[in-house]
């Protein structure tokens, strides 16, 4: 098994691919990107990222220049040659190269580029006692909708997440409005029923959160797409967080608060297993490997 890079037509070894130094990506944080999970050698909800990318795309003015079911056959061919079975496939377009300006032609050639690596393990000790999250003051644009590689805040906010021990970080507004993880969708359970931001400007339409809810309309849960607050979190029964690499994190500390009896709760232990067997099934597969 080896990480293998697609570049603009050609696939190379990641350390010798090559971009313009006035690649706008690289100047103006002026593009976007998708991370898929690969399960036993099969890309999951390969599709719903993709579609997803030319959605952010647009949203930023531009398109991107190769269709959908062509970056699937891209996606397919990394995992082929590079044997990767449990893997992540990071997928990224670029508005492209010119000459450093604020304005940009309208005739730009995108930047297309796409990797695959083996998925990293996660620390077993947050499956087996659960995770810290680190409350985070919301200081991001408000085109969250859009999964553009312009993450700075996202960044720094996690990082200081990890210099306090945390695994991940919350994004809350000034009145306490929770909108979601630096790089996940959030969650609340209380009295057995599920609450998740709703869609807009504030969250990203994560392809995991759509899969969750899935999932729990067939065990028959009660979902609200609602807002809630830091304060509600805190006196939850039970906080997770998902995404597509994370799958669902429970979370059983908010900052220096215990969440609910601060161990992990039955509603996110039934709904992960339900999300791996769903994960399985469409994928064809019999069992998942850990996570850990």
């Amino acid at each position: 098994m080896a990480e293998l890079l697609f570049l603009d037509g050609e696939y190379m070894p990641p350390a010798e691919g090559r971009v313009s130094c006035e690649d706008r990506g690289f100047n103006f944080a002026d593009g976007v990107y998708e991370v898929i999970r690969v399960y036993g050698g099969v890309p999951f909800t390969m599709r719903e990222h993709l579609e997803r990318q030319v959605r952010s795309a647009q949203g930023l003015k531009f398109e991107v220049p190769i269709s959908v079911e062509k970056f699937e056959s891209v996606c397919r061919e990394l995992i082929d040659r590079s044997e990767i079975q449990e893997g992540l496939i990071y997928t990224q377009v670029t508005r492209g190269a010119a000459p450093r300006n604020h304005v940009y032609r309208d005739d730009i050639r995108p930047t297309v580029m796409a990797f695959i690596r083996p998925a990293p393990k996660q620390p077993s000790i947050w499956r087996t006692e659960g995770a810290a999250v680190l409350p985070v003051p919301e200081n991001r644009w408000n085109m969250c909708h859009l999964k553009t590689i312009a993450l700075l805040p996202n960044i720094l906010a996690k990082n200081e997440a990890h210099r306090q021990g945390c695994a991940e970080g919350l994004f809350h507004e000034p009145d306490g409005t929770v909108t979601e993880g630096t790089a996940t969708n959030a969650w609340m359970v209380r009295g057995g029923e599920v609450w998740t931001h709703p869609l807009g400007t504030k969250v990203l339409p994560g392809i995991t959160r759509a899969q969750i809810l899935k999932v729990a309309a067939d065990l028959d849960m009660k979902i609200h797409e609602k807002a809630f607050t830091l304060k509600e979190a805190e006196a939850a029964d039970e906080v997770f967080m998902s995404a597509s690499n994370t799958e669902l994190l429970p979370v059983v500390r908010l900052g220096d608060k215990a969440v609910g009896s601060g161990q992990i709760g039955p509603v996110y232990r039934q709904l992960h297993e339900a999300y791996r067997a769903h994960v399985a099934k469409a994928c064809g597969l019999e069992t998942l490997v850990p996570l850990s």
